[in-house]
This record gives C-alpha cells, structure tokens and sequence, in this order.
C-alpha cells in the first residue's frame, strides 16, 4: 500500500516536470515569433475611437497584423464585429483559418503583449496600448 502510494506520488511529480518542460520550451518559440511580429506592418480594419494591434500566427499562413478600430469593449466583440472570428464565446476560427481540437487537437491560444493569457478574448476588455494575438497551437 505504502509503495503504491509512493509511485503515485513519484508519477505526478514526472507528469508535472514534463508539462512545465514542455510549455516552457513551446513558450520560448512563441515569444520569439511574438517579438519577430512587432516589425510587420499593420492594416488599419473597423471603425471606431478605440485602437489595438492583433496578430495571428498560423503554422501554414504567414503571420498576419490589423490595427483594429472599434467601439467595442471586449477583444472578442471587436474581433467578431470586423469578421476576424467565427463567434463571440468559443472561438475556433481566425482570420479565416480553422482549429479543430476534435479532429486534430488544435486550438487558438490567446496572448497579450507576447504572454499567454490565462483569459478568453471574450473576456478581456481592450486596452489600446496592449498587442493580442491568436498563435494556433496543436497538441
């Protein structure tokens, strides 16, 4: 029982140093991809008195930046209203490009200023001297 309980223990403490090594490393790649975007020029898209800048990043696509110009007040509302999303709540499409993680185990990871949300676009309110991007992630 005592040596049971041992291996359980010993195995969560692997599964756990094998998922901080693993975001870490994916992290690194990510926030030089990030950084490497500051220098891409934006589109200006949307009408608005609010501005902020919206990077997507797609494995197959080169990456693409806006200027978006809304009067919304959440990044996902303004995101939906200028047709770079597919819906205010779950987003799954961006920028035209689709993450099924049903089908592949793909998604569309949020950022803010280069750092992984812990939030929904949904959720955030915009602040215009804040960069957020979409980067599709697969597992």
């Amino acid at each position: 029982m005592r040596k049971n309980r041992l291996n359980l223990i010993l195995s969560f403490i692997l599964v756990a140093l094998i998922a901080v090594g693993a975001l870490t490393s994916c992290s690194d790649d990510i926030t030089i991809s990030l950084a490497a975007a500051s220098e891409i020029p934006a589109q200006d898209i949307g009408e608005g008195e609010k501005t902020f800048r919206f990077e997507v990043f797609h494995n197959i696509e080169p990456t693409t930046v806006w200027n978006i110009h809304t009067d919304e007040t959440t990044v996902g509302s303004a995101l939906f209203e200028v047709g770079l999303t597919d819906d205010k709540g779950f987003i799954t499409v961006v920028n035209g490009l689709t993450a099924d993680w049903e089908a592949d185990n793909a998604y569309w990871a949020f950022y803010i200023n280069g750092e992984f949300a812990l939030t929904g676009a949904n959720t955030v309110d915009i602040e215009e001297d804040k960069t957020y991007a979409f980067v599709y992630t697969q597992d």
